[in-house]
């Protein structure tokens, strides 16, 4: 009988440091920035939609994740397309534009946006027996590499803002 408490006690204390450690290597909920200009707060991403207030410059910012276009612009032009960034405006979610955000980190990915743009990279672009390597490049970017069919050179595929998740090649 003691045996069996003991090997109980035992797991139950491992199951509770693998639950510990797994929660510390997750992502942040939120990005820290702080406003660069005064902000339009808007109820979507997108400069059509209703606006629900704005936040002075110097605020501090939390960034709850990251858009690459505003729904109302999927027919603009890229160079006009910018990136929206998901905050917490009046206990409620909202948007501002992300450009607008200078963020303390500018290497560490929003909330959702690292897991939902790599996997549509990799399925749009990245084949089966190719590989991917990712590197931080300027202005807070990261770049994905491919190695097609793991051999040969590394070629540069996208570079990736790692606040919205907008890329390209």
């Amino acid at each position: 009988m003691k045996k069996m408490i003991s090997l109980f006690v035992s797991a139950c204390l491992l199951m509770l440091c693998v639950a510990s450690n797994s929660a510390e290597s997750q992502a942040p909920s939120y990005d820290k920035s702080y406003a660069k200009t005064t902000l339009t707060v808007k109820s979507s991403p997108g400069t059509s939609y209703k606006t629900l207030g704005t936040i002075k410059e110097g605020t501090i910012v939390n960034v709850y994740g990251g858009v690459p276009i505003g729904k109302d612009q999927g027919k603009w032009i890229s160079a006009k397309q910018y990136g929206w960034s998901k905050i917490k405006y009046k206990g409620k979610y909202a948007y501002v534009k992300t450009y607008e955000l200078h963020f303390a980190d500018p290497y560490q990915w929003s909330p959702g946006v690292y897991t939902k743009t790599i996997n549509e990279i990799k399925k749009n672009y990245v084949g089966k027996k190719d590989k991917t390597k990712l590197e931080k490049g300027g202005l807070g970017q990261y770049i994905m590499y491919i190695q097609i069919n793991g051999k040969g050179k590394w070629q540069q595929l996208v570079a990736i803002d790692n606040k919205t998740g907008w890329y390209h090649g």
